[in-house]
């Protein structure tokens, strides 16, 4: 997809011209250094926000403004990526020229804007209500998520994996912090986000470009652009030279098990690439390594997969076995690993993890929305924009043998097990 960029009062502008579909698609980014101490508030931000403003008081009033409109559809996420801080607020309505109404858009984009920076607030700050039900209902979650052992366990690995980077990771909620919430802290942190985050807009669809220019330049009038700031892209992960093996132990239940690595290679578009392939191939469909050779030929677990996290460069595995097949299952995830960097990788195995990436990739066209979101991570990013053939061209040229270098410079860093006492 094109992208255009914009200088509309200093204010960086994105357009993104998609006549495939009825609707326009923009989202507000609001990008600063990543600090761990906001975590909390700007994930609560994202939800607060998008539940009421001073002129729509409470859901009810903001949900019936949307369905004014067409049905508006609006999220709102915050995550972090290579030490920045990134908070985004969508909204998705139907194009002016399908409807009889020719200022839906308009209106539409009066609506993000209120809900931005025209907040409910309670004697100048967040209100404290608002506050405290998100809090309880994180304190809930929190509770109830040990009787998922899925996401329990995939909440104290990924603390443990990422113990020495808290600097530059966000796990939310991020519990060294949490009882420091108030709606001091969170108007706080929504003022540093208006005032001092660099903000960048997109939007895409089938739209005049001109009028598009005038139509935000005459409605943010009021916002005084920042100068952007300067991210570090390379983030090293800090580990300890001995693995960090954590063993929890519950009275029932199968055992389960997470394996996280060291990537000890730049943050890189072509490293990036090499790993998603990787990660196709080890674990990441049914005929990749683990899952075939684990799971089907030596039956040692009732699922097994990894993940490759690009934001972060993280890597992981994991397995749902009995205990007494415990310690054989983590032995095998080893020993693929090991046959994976001495070359035992089949030509057919390693065609068709670059088949089925190129198909997610293709995938990404049938939605607007999520071309998108992959244009703000590549802008944000890389400062380039999302381009579907160069992306394609990329994995289709890994070669096999570089593949297999990379991946020498994959090491275990935690183990964490949850398993049933003895």
């Amino acid at each position: 997809m094109k992208i255009i960029k914009r200088d509309i009062d200093s204010l960086n502008v994105y357009y993104m011209p998609n006549k495939k579909f009825k609707t326009i698609d923009m989202a507000f980014v609001f990008t600063n250094k990543f600090d761990p101490k906001e975590i909390n508030e700007r994930n609560f931000l994202s939800e607060i926000l998008m539940e009421s403003t001073a002129k729509y008081n409470n859901q009810e009033k903001l949900s019936l403004a949307c369905d004014n409109l067409y049905g508006l559809d609006k999220t709102s996420n915050y995550h972090a990526v290579s030490n920045m801080s990134i908070t985004t607020f969508m909204a998705r309505t139907i194009n002016d020229k399908y409807v009889d109404d020719s200022d839906v858009f308009s209106h539409s984009l009066d609506l993000l804007i209120e809900i931005i920076f025209n907040p409910k607030l309670f004697k100048g700050k967040i209100p404290k209500k608002a506050i405290t039900e998100l809090k309880e209902q994180t304190e809930e979650l929190l509770l109830s998520i040990k009787q998922n052992k899925n996401a329990y366990t995939y909440y104290q690995f990924m603390n443990e994996y990422t113990r020495n980077n808290k600097d530059t990771i966000a796990i939310f909620p991020e519990k060294r912090y949490f009882n420091e919430i108030s709606a001091e802290t969170v108007t706080n942190v929504y003022n540093k986000m208006i005032n001092e985050d660099d903000l960048q807009i997109f939007i895409a669809g089938d739209f005049d470009h001109e009028e598009m220019d005038q139509l935000i330049k005459n409605k943010l009038h009021f916002y005084k652009s920042k100068t952007p700031l300067e991210y570090s892209r390379v983030v090293e992960f800090k580990t300890e030279e001995k693995i960090n093996e954590v063993i929890e132990k519950e009275s029932t239940g199968q055992s389960r098990v997470y394996i996280g690595y060291k990537l000890d290679f730049p943050i890189s578009k072509q490293n990036a690439a090499t790993m998603a392939l990787f990660d196709e191939i080890f674990g990441g469909y049914e005929k990749s390594k683990l899952f075939s050779n684990i799971r089907e030929k030596m039956q040692l677990s009732y699922y097994v997969y990894s993940r490759y996290n690009e934001d972060n460069n993280l890597f992981f595995v994991n397995l749902e076995t009995n205990k007494q097949n415990l310690q054989k299952a983590v032995e095998a995830v080893n020993q693929e690993l090991k046959a994976c960097k001495s070359g035992d990788i089949s030509d057919s195995l390693f065609n068709q993890a670059k088949i089925n990436l190129t198909k997610r990739l293709e995938n990404a066209m049938d939605s607007q929305t999520k071309l998108l979101l992959h244009n703000i991570i590549e802008t944000l990013k890389m400062q380039e924009s999302f381009d579907l053939e160069n992306k394609i061209k990329t994995i289709e040229d890994i070669r096999k043998e570089d593949l297999i270098a990379l991946i020498q410079n994959i090491s275990i860093d935690t183990i964490y097990i949850y398993t049933n006492e003895d």
